[in-house]
């Protein structure tokens, strides 16, 4: 494509699309996804954006932009990729790289993430100024939208925009313009934050790099505590772990992020200390490593020492020989009455664990045999949600909601789309219609289809024409609706000339 403009420094892909329907006088949303995608479905997502392929096929190729390229220097992906371990990093880049549809959030644990993002798109006003004064223009830079850091390290406190993350209007991309970014008065940034920005901003120009896996984490994390001395032999002192890291970010600083480890075994400070089943957020990473490193580490040293650690081989449990037949007889015949009694792995749980383990080390063989088939089956969930009920609910705030809008002519498409987004909890619906039939029924004959949208929006704009004394014209009742020739239903062309006439 001719004109599509090359992103500026550590701006993100949302901003460069939403630039380039400003430049091509694009207003229709669906038009600039349509130029740009060659989809008009696609949803504008400022963090994890997807299609990164067509996105780079824009470009001439001499230019060299690549979709990791732009990946690695236009999205937020780095702040995930040092910590997700190398095949899952791999994985989220075929994802977001594909032109398919994705679940990017969900692989990379964002959605169930304790750290949750800004609400809205922020900006520094200082900034803003010196983008206008260089560029001409203005745009999101990725730096601005990370929760923890709050502030541009150069000039103070970022501020929040009129722009939502995730907007209503999940389709469109939003330029950065001195309407939605008003250049206020900016507040001193706290110190905390100001710690955060920078290292945020090596993290999100981090280059390509392996990455370290859960289990290097973990033996970093071990050693970390014993260059400090907070281990009793092989066990971390988890107290003054506590005690350090509060010491150094303060609880009402931590609180703000859920990242006050309280005295609880499940913690995140804690799991972060011990063995390392799953991945932990950037900001969890940062608070302990800015807490016990001296002055000066960077990040990318840390990240290349963590991934070149070597562990050691866990060699699997000696069998013990030299039983005697007497005392393997008495033992086998207790776990046989416990797994009669209660099944494998409830006896293990009703006072037979020491019984299991006997045999483990001196008859694996007898017992993995007899586990199988004396294996009881999984108890069956109890149903907790009264479906029925559910349903009746639902149905009735959906009636309402339809009563109320249905003679508004300005309201947005009422989809299915449109009345989820209005209910109060929109996933549990949404993922169990097949046990919502009474929801589904009215789906099915109440949500706005195309033609009809496309009728209603020149209804709207027919009325006010000829409140004004206007005579109706095809061409502006067309335009005035945001619709063309080329995308008007046979339906709603059939209405405009049968019923307006034109």
């Amino acid at each position: 494509m001719l004109g599509f403009p090359l992103p500026y420094r550590d701006e993100l892909l949302y901003s460069t699309i939403a630039r380039h329907g400003i430049h091509s006088g694009i207003v229709s949303p669906k038009e600039l996804l349509s130029e740009v995608f060659g989809d008009r479905k696609i949803l504008a997502t400022s963090d994890l954006p997807s299609h990164l392929k067509r996105i780079a096929a824009l470009y001439p190729e001499k230019i060299g932009i690549t979709p990791e390229s732009l990946l690695y220097r236009n999205t937020l992906f780095p702040l995930y990729a040092p910590f997700v371990g190398e095949a899952r990093r791999l994985a989220l880049i075929r994802e977001l790289t594909a032109n398919g549809k994705s679940s990017v959030h969900l692989t990379s644990g964002a959605a169930a993430s304790r750290i949750k993002q800004p609400m809205y798109l922020r900006y520094c006003p200082e900034c803003i100024r010196e983008q206008l004064n260089e560029h001409g223009e203005c745009y999101w830079r990725r730096d601005w939208q990370v929760a923890g850091a709050e502030s541009c390290p150069v000039h103070g406190s970022l501020v929040d925009s009129k722009i939502r993350r995730h907007n209503a209007h999940r389709h469109q991309f939003q330029a950065a313009d001195l309407e939605v970014c008003p250049l206020l008065e900016q507040q001193p940034g706290e110190r905390q934050s100001d710690l955060l920005a920078q290292s945020i901003g090596e993290l999100l120009n981090l280059e390509p790099r392996l990455t370290p896996e859960f289990s290097q984490w973990t033996l970093w994390y071990a050693n970390l505590a014993a260059e400090n001395g907070f281990n009793r032999g092989t066990q971390v002192r988890h107290d003054l772990v506590r005690d350090k890291v509060v010491g150094f970010w303060g609880a009402d600083w931590l609180s703000r992020y859920g990242l006050l480890p309280y005295d609880t075994e499940t913690n995140w400070l804690k799991s972060m200390f011990r063995k390392h089943r799953k991945a932990f957020s950037y900001l969890e990473h940062l608070v302990v490593l800015h807490a016990f490193m001296e002055p000066g580490w960077k990040l990318a040293d840390i990240v290349d020492v963590v991934s070149r650690l070597e562990l050691s081989q866990k060699t699997p449990t000696k069998e013990l020989k030299g039983t005697g037949e007497s005392e393997l007889s008495k033992y086998r015949s207790k776990w046989l009455a416990a797994v009669k009694e209660h099944g494998t792995k409830l006896a293990r749980l009703n006072g037979f664990g020491d019984v299991y383990a006997w045999l483990y080390r001196r008859d694996r063989q007898w017992l993995m045999e007899t586990n199988r088939s004396h294996k009881a089956p999984e108890p069956k969930q109890q149903v907790k949600v009264d479906w029925h009920r559910r349903d009746m609910d639902t149905l009735k705030t959906l009636i309402t909601l339809r009563n109320v809008s249905e003679l508004r002519l300005d309201d947005l498409r009422r989809s299915r789309n449109w009345y989820l987004n209005r209910l109060e909890h929109k996933a549990p619906i949404e993922k169990h219609l097949d046990l919502l039939p009474l929801c589904s029924l009215f789906f099915d004959r109440y949500c706005e289809n195309i033609f009809e949208y496309q009728i209603r929006r020149m209804t709207r704009t027919a009325i006010r024409i000829t409140r004004d004394g206007e005579p109706l014209k095809r061409w502006q009742v067309l335009r005035w609706s945001g619709l063309s020739e080329e995308r008007l239903t046979e339906p709603a062309s059939r209405f405009l000339k049968e019923v307006l006439g034109i």
